[in-house]
């Protein structure tokens, strides 16, 4: 006697496969090619980039969007709604109620959630992300900031990237706070590349976010350079931060590694910003750039309500040019010439 056991997907296949996807569109747009059709493989063939998931029925599919939202703050849209509609698509739909009961019984970090939260996240980041509110952090928060603390016996500047995905940001930021430090004659820089802080300075960068997966590849920092890849926006003359990898034996684009003392400056956490309490307190600055955007209007309220405990007395918040403040009567915005910061109030 045999008994039929559900086939689920190998959720880890079609997350490759999406990033994939992800990748060949990127070098497309780099070389032009802005038309081109990216198809993917489904089922061992060749498919349209967009399945959705017709017939598999409604009430299945809104008890998945829900227990998402519920679990993770994700509001499925735009191009999260492709990748719910490829998932529901691959599965047997007779494997569908046991999957989900299953997802509803299993905690938020198990490894079931971890594979989904992989597959569901868009992970579209890259090292020096909106030029603008960098330069203004740098050159017009930062160093009121280290004045504020350079009589400090230990001076603390602690920061966090909320949603910090693959770690460019994390890496970003620390580089930026080396380079305001450096400014104010608190550090430097040698020929050689390597980086001396003065003594009394605590440098803390946190890097968090709700894909355990993407976390291990932060914080290897290591990261391919290959047109429209993570360096596309590198400034000159920053280039010192990193170290080139020695080449792989297999073909593929080059390898850049961030520089030993600016990982050192830098923690990485997983983080759940709907429903987590913060990670750390008294924080100077707090990135979380075009990630609110894909949470849901109860998410993003608990969200920001989370920053603004974590933020010391003169901290500042950055979000992405296309995040709402849902929470004005915490934060006074401050205007730079092309960007604005959110103040906690």
């Amino acid at each position: 006697m045999t008994t039929d056991v559900p086939i689920i997907p190998d959720l880890s296949a079609l997350s490759a496969q999406l990033r994939k996807d992800d990748q060949a569109f990127r070098r497309s747009f780099a070389l032009g090619r802005f038309g081109d059709e990216v198809d993917v493989v489904v089922d061992g063939g060749i498919r349209p980039a967009v399945a959705v998931a017709g017939g598999r029925g409604e009430d299945v599919r809104a008890r998945f969007l829900a227990l998402v939202e519920g679990r993770t703050g994700i509001e499925i849209g735009g191009s999260v709604t492709e990748r719910v509609d490829r998932l529901l698509a691959s599965m047997p739909a007779a494997a569908l109620p046991g999957w989900l009961s299953a997802l509803e019984q299993e905690p938020a970090e198990g490894s079931a959630w971890e594979s989904l939260i992989d597959l569901l996240t868009v992970h579209e980041t890259y090292f020096f992300r909106d030029p603008d509110q960098l330069e203004f952090l740098r050159r017009s928060v930062l160093p009121g900031m280290i004045a504020a603390r350079k009589t400090d016996s230990q001076a603390r500047l602690a920061a966090w990237c909320a949603g910090c995905s693959s770690g460019e940001e994390v890496y970003t930021l620390a580089m930026l706070i080396v380079e305001a430090l450096r400014d104010a004659g608190e550090a430097e820089v040698r020929g050689d590349g390597r980086i001396l802080i003065q003594p009394r300075w605590r440098v803390s960068v946190l890097g968090t976010d709700i894909d355990r997966g993407v976390l291990r590849q932060a914080q290897a920092g290591c990261y391919p350079d290959f047109p429209m890849g993570p360096f596309r926006s590198l400034p000159e003359g920053w280039a010192g931060y990193f170290e080139h990898a020695p080449a792989a034996p297999h073909a593929g684009p080059p390898v850049r590694l961030v520089r030993p003392e600016i990982r050192a400056l830098t923690t990485f956490l997983p983080h759940n910003l709907a429903t987590a309490d913060p990670p750390n307190l008294d924080l100077c600055l707090i990135l979380c750039r075009n990630v609110l955007i894909y949470l849901s209007d109860r998410a993003r309220h608990h969200a920001q309500a989370l920053f603004h405990r974590a933020l010391s007395r003169d901290g500042a918040l950055a979000l992405g040019p296309t995040d709402v403040l849902r929470r004005p009567e915490l934060f006074q915005p401050q205007w730079g010439a092309s960007t604005v910061l959110y103040r906690k109030k």
